[in-house]
């Protein structure tokens, strides 16, 4: 994989602020960027973020997919684990959000479920929600894709 000088110096920042005692380092190629997360002792995460960079990784479309007529395009919200995805913080609630429902990076779009701890997914980018993925309840794997998000 090949990565830029912007990439590599961010990289390198992260790292010196994880500390001496890193554990794991996982960098994962995104449709729309990077994601980076870093591990230290025991494999506690550290730092999550995605780097975005849509200039330089325009050129290779092998991973983007094919517009194929009635999809909604989108920035995939990706569950980061195994679980039960819910829409809402309890069955008698309102959901966190609705389809056309504009979100801010960093705020909560759903819960999942894993091993009765209730884990909060945030928006990674602020746009405006075109499609939920799953019903409330359903199954979800590592990287099951959630929601889609345009750009504002």
């Amino acid at each position: 994989m090949k990565l830029s000088q912007a990439f590599k110096d961010s990289l390198k920042e992260l790292i010196e602020i994880a500390g001496d005692d890193i554990n794991e380092v996982e960098i994962e190629k995104r449709l729309f960027g990077w994601k980076v997360r870093i591990s230290r002792g025991a494999a506690t995460p550290v730092v999550q973020t995605v780097a975005h960079n849509p200039g330089s990784e325009r050129g290779s479309t092998a991973e983007e997919p094919s517009g194929s007529e009635g999809q909604v395009d989108g920035i995939p919200v990706t569950s980061p684990m195994v679980g039960t995805f819910y829409t809402a913080p309890s069955p008698d609630a309102d959901p966190f959000v609705k389809a056309g429902d504009l979100v801010s990076a960093g705020q909560t779009v759903c819960i999942i479920e894993a091993m009765k701890i209730m884990n909060e997914i945030e928006a990674e980018v602020g746009g405006r929600i075109t499609k939920i993925l799953l019903e409330n309840g359903a199954p979800v794997e590592y990287n099951t894709p959630l929601f889609l998000i345009e750009l504002a």
